[in-house]
C-alpha cells in the first residue's frame, strides 16, 4: 500500500471523503490500518482532499403564477 497511489487509495473512501469502515471494505486489521496511513498521508501530501464538497446547484425556472393564488384569504370571523 503506497500513498502515491491515489487511484488505488480512492476504492476506499467514501463520496464524501470519509474514510470506509473495515466492515464496508471488508479487509482485515492490519490491511485498514495500512489503508488509513496511506489515506491520512496522501492526504497531508495533498494528494487528496480532506473532504469532497459534490453541492450540484440547480438553477429552476421561475414558474409563473397568477397573483390570485398568492394571496390567501384570511377570515376573520
Amino acid at each position: 500500500m503506497n500513498y502515491l497511489n491515489t487511484s488505488f487509495i480512492r476504492q476506499f473512501i467514501s463520496e464524501r471523503g470519509k474514510i470506509l469502515s473495515r466492515r464496508i471494505n471488508k479487509l482485515t486489521l492490519k490491511q485498514q490500518r495500512f489503508v488509513t496511513l496511506a489515506i491520512k498521508q496522501a492526504r497531508i501530501l495533498s494528494l487528496l482532499p480532506f473532504f469532497y464538497n459534490y453541492k450540484k446547484i440547480y438553477r429552476f425556472k421561475s414558474i409563473h403564477r397568477p397573483i390570485n393564488l398568492r394571496i390567501k384569504k384570511k377570515n376573520f370571523n
